[in-house]
């Protein structure tokens, strides 16, 4: 059985336009950012801030799509337009953010261990 990575770096590799050392930050910049924003995401629901939740979620909307993590279109939005979904859906969609995340950082520090490993 073959597994496929939860990303696709086509778009990362077009933006760097064959820059090693620009490629190897948007990796590193991505990392840092959807991390931190990912825990700040699983904050803010804990407190049942579906607001907030929200906005964070469109915040990484932009990064998750450079990175093209493409099963997490549908979490997203249903976290951006919460207002018709339960608490428990809610909270489902974020452990499912949360476990793709963890899954796409896993992924990307075992293809780049130099870039993590600085």
């Amino acid at each position: 059985m073959s597994y496929s990575k939860p990303y696709n770096l086509a778009m990362i590799y077009a933006i760097s336009d064959n820059n090693q050392e620009f490629f190897e930050q948007l990796i590193s910049v991505f990392a840092d950012t959807i991390s931190k924003d990912n825990e700040l995401l699983k904050e803010t629901a804990v407190k049942g801030d579906w607001r907030e939740v929200g906005q964070l979620a469109h915040k990484m909307k932009s990064s998750i799509g450079h990175f093209q993590v493409d099963v997490l279109k549908d979490t997203i939005l249903q976290l951006e337009h919460y207002q018709n979904s339960s608490p428990d859906e809610l909270n489902a969609h974020v452990r499912e953010l949360d476990r793709v995340i963890n899954d796409v950082l896993v992924n990307l520090k075992a293809e780049f261990p130099e870039i993590f490993n600085q």
